[in-house]
């Protein structure tokens, strides 16, 4: 580890280690991160990658943590958080942004220049570059119709390359395997002349209040069954909304979330993601397939959970 904290401060990146889920995950709660690293711009990037590479430990970049629950045996890898990159370029109706820049900076942007296109993805709270990565979406869009193409640099040899957004294989939340082992750095959105913008955002966003619950929560734990009907219909159907496990519960306000109530750690979260796919799968034979990221390992055997 000492070696690692040398070469990091040896190319200036700022860094910090032992954090948790509290701080990383939007679940806020979960286990902690060997090292999480600040690079703010391309070429700490790249000397990250290089550092991750030269002492084979496994990058992950994050944003905003929105989608992200480390299991309570932590991360020995780098969590690589993109908020330091701030690129933010308008030419016409492109936007060129950092993947780091949060949903509610485009919103802004798109309403004061009356930019059409992301008004529905408004209000979900994620960055660009982790909407990417998981085609995020909202009200029947997603932010695979408004991508242009993006910047890359690949973690195993820190080389950079572009990908036009027709050359990734986007389907319903999901990027296939266009990112893997790639950590996004630029997004550039193709957007469109409209009116009224900030309005139409403004009402999505208070839809998504008025039906999402507001404790901390990955968002939605399922992704939806390939009729396209929600988990949360099936989980609420099964009887479970407002069961809890630990601190954790599935939302008494939306049967799709796992939400924090106070203290809750990932072994409540993953005992309840469990209880739930297994109460779908003998009720109704659907087998629900995660749409969070669950990454590191699991307390050793005989380890308190607490």
């Amino acid at each position: 580890m000492l070696k690692i904290i040398n070469e990091l401060n040896d190319r200036k990146i700022a860094f910090k280690t032992g954090l948790g889920g509290k701080e990383l995950s939007a679940f806020r709660g979960g286990g902690k991160a060997a090292f999480t690293a600040y690079p703010e711009s391309v070429k700490a990037l790249k000397d990250l990658c290089g550092i991750a590479s030269a002492y084979e430990i496994e990058p992950f970049p994050f944003g905003l943590g929105s989608n992200v629950l480390i299991l309570d045996g932590g991360f020995d890898g780098i969590m690589v958080s993109t908020v330091g990159l701030r690129r933010i370029e308008l030419d016409g109706t492109t936007l060129t942004l950092s993947s780091g820049v949060p949903m509610t900076k485009i919103a802004e942007i798109a309403a004061k220049y009356e930019l059409s296109g992301a008004e529905e993805l408004c209000g979900i709270p994620a960055t660009i570059g982790g909407m990417l990565k998981t085609n995020a979406g909202a009200f029947g869009k997603e932010i695979a119709e408004i991508v242009a193409e993006a910047t890359v640099c690949d973690t195993k040899t820190g080389n950079i390359s572009v990908l036009k957004g027709n050359e990734v294989p986007f389907s319903y939340r999901s990027s296939g395997d266009a990112f893997r082992d790639k950590i996004i750095i630029y997004v550039k959105l193709k957007l469109c002349r409209g009116k009224n913008v900030g309005a139409k955002a403004e009402y999505f966003r208070n839809m998504r209040r008025e039906y999402q619950p507001s404790l901390p929560s990955l968002g939605c734990t399922f992704k939806r069954t390939e009729e396209g009907i929600s988990a949360g219909y099936y989980i609420d159907k099964s009887g479970l909304k407002g069961t809890r496990i630990g601190k954790a519960e599935i939302s008494s306000k939306h049967a799709g979330f796992i939400v924090n109530r106070g203290g809750a750690n990932a072994s409540d979260y993953v005992k309840l993601m469990a209880l739930a796919s297994d109460a779908v799968r003998r009720k109704y034979g659907i087998e629900l397939t995660p749409e969070i990221e669950i990454i590191g390992k699991e307390n050793d055997p005989g380890e308190s959970e607490r």
